[in-house]
């Protein structure tokens, strides 16, 4: 393997250089979308990976990251680069995190481990640089660098899909607070984390407790990723995936909290990304890259704050994950980088077309405009599905959350059976789980009709019925502050134009 930078070495050379370059900074060359800031082999690095992340489910619908929902990520975004359209490298974490960390394009037919692809950032900066890494489903990072990892889990798998199956977990919380109590403070430190939210299995509210799945947990076909559901079932996961995210928010700024105590937050260079997206359109595959689900599966965020950044930017820059290492490389004045897919970001054309790896080992190739115009659909129907609300207001009838129904007219031969009722009774509200996803089956109501369900006589949640498993069905995603610790009411109504509600179901 190619020897790691003498980094030592590269920063002498820096300075040698650094009048040239400063006469440039002065005349205006201060764009942090162009990373100009003088190359500092000492930079701290902190690198945040999360999983199955679209773009569009940050924004709203102005163009910016909805800051009521997510807060955390909309303040990182006020003082990084944000690059809009941002590609990634692959559709499935095994040929799309390695790009991350390699700058090079991977498949299923290589492993992603530090045996099979040694030219990696680990590798790049073990040697120099204190490491502090939490990677779960791939092994990138060498059991000499990262004794303390993961590595061995999946002997005797021969393609990237089948070792990460083999290594899946959901996300361990405790761990990851763990890695962002630890994360290193000071000069020539990389911290590296793969944040398993907001993947699926969706259980976390934006609170951080857990919920139980019940019939709706997992509305896809296990075999080939196909909705088993139409629109109204779609928008009840792809609500899920989005409370989730906004526990993955608060994650993140926890994450970014500790980088400012340590003192470091001036001088980092701070990487906030994602592996790919997923795809919450009825009429395709959940996570499968293909022309239609572009906007979905491969435009994940990446937004990063240059050393000395302080005011945000959205930059258009055609970049994509493989672009990371280099870009990072170039911040600390690595000179003799391995060979690459990616490219510094402000070596970047203008007119570049991505490319993709897809399953099977095939590959696609994305333009900026394919991105741009896909999430605007994505985005129109996010706010048909569940407006422009804060995040515990999605769905079809925010302005109904909070009104008290009092009595209202029974819907003749309707009833609804409450799946598990029993967790209703008593609930732990500090520690969970909590029954946030209610979920029904109803007689006498027809497909896609809107329902609200109302909590301890306030109504909660809003959502609309579908056909699932043989039964027309509803789930609706209440918040844990509607509950009591024992002894809830709920009630189910179906909606009307206004402020129509019909009653199905009044339990106590």
């Amino acid at each position: 393997m190619k020897e790691v930078t003498d980094r030592l070495g590269a920063f002498r050379i820096v300075v040698a250089a650094a009048l040239l370059l400063s006469l440039a900074a002065f005349a205006g060359f201060t764009s942090p979308a162009s990373a100009a800031v003088l190359p500092d082999p000492t930079t701290p690095v902190v690198l945040v990976m999360m999983d199955e992340l679209p773009t569009a489910s940050l924004m709203n619908q102005h163009g910016g990251i909805d800051a009521r929902r997510f807060p955390h990520i909309a303040g990182f975004a006020a003082h990084s680069t944000w690059y809009r359209d941002n590609v990634a490298a692959g559709d499935f974490t095994g040929w799309a995190i390695p790009p991350i960390l390699t700058g090079n394009l991977s498949n299923r037919s290589t492993l992603p481990t530090n045996a099979v692809q040694p030219h990696n950032i680990f590798n790049l900066l073990g040697t120099d640089d204190i490491l502090h890494v939490h990677e779960e489903l791939t092994e990138m990072c060498s059991v000499a660098l990262c004794p303390d990892g993961h590595q061995g889990e999946a002997t005797g798998e021969t393609e990237a899909n089948e070792f990460v199956k083999a290594k899946f977990h959901n996300v361990d919380i405790g761990s990851v607070r763990q890695w962002t109590r630890t994360i290193p403070a000071g000069d020539n430190t990389l911290s590296v984390i793969h944040l398993l939210l907001p993947h699926q299995p969706h259980r976390y509210t934006p609170e951080g407790l857990t919920y139980p799945g019940g019939p709706l947990g997992f509305t896809v076909s296990s075999h080939n990723d196909i909705w088993e559901v139409s629109d109204a079932g779609v928008a009840l996961n792809q609500q899920r995936h989005m409370l989730q995210l906004a526990f993955a928010d608060r994650l993140v700024g926890n994450i970014l909290e500790k980088v400012k105590r340590n003192g470091d937050w001036k001088h980092a260079m701070v990487i906030v990304t994602a592996d790919h997206g997923d795809n919450f359109d009825e009429t395709g595959t959940r996570r499968g890259a293909n022309d239609r689900s572009i906007a979905g599966v491969v435009n994940p965020p990446l937004m990063i704050k240059y050393p000395g950044q302080t005011t945000g930017q959205v930059s258009e820059t055609p970049t994509q994950n493989l672009d990371i290492v280099p870009t990072i490389a170039k911040q600390l004045g690595i000179t003799d980088l391995y060979p690459t897919d990616g490219k510094p970001i402000d070596e970047l054309s203008s007119s570049r077309v991505y490319t993709v790896s897809q399953d099977f080992n095939n590959q696609m190739h994305v333009t900026g405009q394919q991105v741009r115009e896909q999430r605007q659909g994505v985005l129109a129907t996010m706010k048909r599905r569940f407006g422009t609300g804060p995040i515990w207001k999605l769905g079809p009838r925010p302005d109904l959350i909070g009104m008290k129904p009092g009595k209202r007219a029974a819907k003749a031969g309707a009833r609804a059976t409450i799946d598990n009722p029993e967790r209703l009774d008593r609930i732990n509200l500090t520690r969970g789980p909590v029954p946030s996803l209610l979920s029904a089956v109803v007689e006498k109501v027809g497909d896609n009709q809107t329902i609200a369900v109302a909590v301890n006589g306030k109504i909660a949640a809003t959502t609309r019925t579908f056909e699932y498993a043989e039964a027309m069905r509803f789930g609706a995603m209440i918040p844990p502050s509607a509950y009591r610790r024992k002894n809830n009411s709920v009630a189910i109504y179906r909606v009307g134009a206004g402020n129509r509600l019909v009653l199905i179901k009044q339990s106590r």
